[in-house]
């Protein structure tokens, strides 16, 4: 096994990992060598920069990038990281973009060791909490109505209440959140149902119609259906196979 995993970490690359980092939102990622040169970054680095790819921004130093005042102060830091070896976490920054608006950035700077020991370079996450919020702000709208479903699955739940809660009409609420979560509001509240059962098979010798009940279903042969559905399997099947947490 460790062999595997050895042969593994040589054929990865650095760039397969950066893709990651293309997808998150308002994360900025750059990997500087020891001279303070860009060796790799991702797509939003880019932008911040005002580059067009990430080729124009490979070798530049943060003296070609940013004003010197600015440089001075992400240069100190990646000495701080390199000299000591002790990382830099969530530290809260202003930043400039090239559109010369100002942003904050929560920054985390870690030393890269090469395969003796030896500090290599620096990596840098930076994340920009206005595009970050921005691109969570849907799933956040929704954050009320999740919890109450996830304290409530196991009463009635009328779609109007959770309507009320999202502070939307029932139309604009059942699209909103179908945009958002990819299911209806209906389909949500049963997965959450089927969660908690498989937790209280797994975990307890209740009967399965206690379950059912106590997990929000009020007819036997729709828990049934619904578990098949979703599981792929009766309860009792789940329950004889020890199997955990599928989700």
């Amino acid at each position: 096994m460790s062999g595997n995993s050895t042969e593994f970490r040589q054929r990865l690359r650095g760039a397969q990992l950066q893709q990651l980092f293309n997808y998150l939102p308002g994360v900025y990622f750059v990997v500087k060598d020891r001279e303070g040169r860009v060796m790799m970054a991702n797509g939003v680095a880019v932008q911040l920069c005002g580059l067009a790819s990430e080729a124009e921004m490979i070798g530049k130093t943060d003296y070609d990038l940013f004003s010197p005042a600015r440089a001075d102060e992400y240069v100190k830091d990646d000495r701080h990281v390199l000299e000591t070896g002790e990382s830099i976490a969530d530290r809260v920054e202003l930043a400039p973009d090239p559109h010369n608006s100002i942003n904050w950035f929560v920054t985390t700077k870690v030393p890269l060791y090469s395969n003796n020991g030896e500090i290599i370079g620096v990596a840098c996450i930076a994340r920009n909490m206005t595009d970050a919020y921005e691109k969570l702000r849907p799933y956040a709208e929704m954050n009320d109505v999740l919890e109450f479903v996830r304290a409530n699955h196991a009463q009635p739940i009328k779609i109007e209440e959770l309507a009320k809660i999202a502070h939307l009409s029932t139309s604009q609420f059942e699209r909103r959140f179908h945009k958002v979560f990819q299911i209806t509001p209906t389909k949500h509240i049963m997965n959450v149902r089927i969660q908690a059962a498989c937790s209280l098979l797994a975990t307890t010798n209740n009967t399965i119609a206690s379950i059912a009940l106590d997990s929000g279903f009020y007819d036997h042969s729709h828990f049934i259906r619904s578990f098949r559905s979703v599981i792929k399997c009766a309860p009792s099947e789940y329950r004889s196979q020890g199997r955990k947490n599928p989700w």
